[in-house]
């Protein structure tokens, strides 16, 4: 039976896979909608293109998410399947042990290589604080110079809940791997499957913002603006693609590294007999007569 903190994390996990969806569905209709236009630029139909592809991968692996955090669904894992007492659960050994170590090692490394990524955002932060940019967008339709500003910054910003995913995860991953929970496998995959689509979609974002930067490239190449300001937004450009892509690719190396040990939650023996339901009685300790039943039944005598 689920503990309340079992239920809780299950609720989490269905909670941030239907998030997921119902986002994917805002972006697949933006998506829709940009393609659709009948007056357009070719960066705004590869851009609509671009966000019709992140929103149907919401949907789906956020839809394969919810069903896979059905712990008693009809989709069961070998370890599932198997029950073993507590004291025949075998010890954690062989390569759940370098798992433990990636565990650890894949977030931090991702940390590090993105505190310039991270740098950035505070940047950012204090210029919007600075600016104080919200407080009259809704005046004489002002709110207008929002929209640019704000898809500027979904690249970012899904690069960012993406890291946040991976620390997160990763910390209550390890916890259940050296507890050894029989919810270990499951949850493994789960989150594998919604960080896979973070990263994903921050990938897709990047080229979006590679297709925007050359649109905006070439506009200024037409209007001819001033040298001065052509330095600045150039500047700019470069800093905001140089930390979209980096932080694109450390995303993917470090989901990679959470990839490759996916087949072993479905194929390993280890995992199976690790991670075991645990069974109600353990037969390693034989089954003796209380006092009163020693007292009330002796032994007979033979003959």
């Amino acid at each position: 039976m689920n503990t309340l903190t079992e239920r809780f994390g299950w609720w989490l996990l269905r909670s941030i896979a239907a998030v997921m969806m119902f986002a994917g569905a805002a972006v697949l209709v933006a998506g829709l909608a940009a393609t659709s236009m009948p007056v357009g630029s070719a960066a705004l139909s590869a851009i609509g293109g671009i966000l019709f592809q992140m929103g149907a991968l919401f949907v789906v692996l956020g839809g394969v998410a919810i069903v896979l955090s059905r712990p008693h669904g009809r989709l069961s894992l070998p370890n599932e399947r198997a029950e073993t007492t507590e004291a025949g659960r075998p010890e954690l050994g062989g390569w759940l042990i370098v798992l433990a170590v990636a565990l650890v090692a894949l977030p931090v490394w991702l940390v590090l290589r993105l505190l310039p990524f991270l740098a950035e955002w505070r940047r950012v932060a204090d210029f919007l604080a600075a600016s104080r940019w919200w407080d009259g967008a809704n005046a004489n339709g002002a709110g207008l110079v929002v929209v640019p500003i704000a898809g500027a910054l979904v690249p970012p910003l899904l690069e960012l809940i993406a890291l946040a995913g991976f620390v997160a995860a990763s910390a209550a991953l390890l916890r259940l791997l050296l507890t050894r929970s029989p919810r270990f496998p499951r949850v493994y995959i789960v989150c594998v499957v919604l960080l896979s689509a973070l990263v994903i979609a921050s990938v897709r974002g990047a080229g979006a913002a590679a297709v925007a930067r050359t649109a905006v490239e070439r506009l200024m190449e037409d209007t001819k603006s001033r040298g001065d300001e052509d330095v600045q937004v150039r500047q700019g450009l470069d800093r905001y693609s140089s930390a979209v892509n980096t932080a694109a690719s450390a995303l993917l190396w470090t989901s990679g590294g959470y990839l490759i040990w996916m087949p072993a939650m479905f194929l390993s023996r280890r995992v199976r007999t690790t991670f075991a339901r645990r069974s109600g009685r353990d037969d390693s300790t034989p089954a003796s007569a209380s006092g009163v039943e020693a007292i009330t039944s002796p032994p007979r005598w033979p003959g």
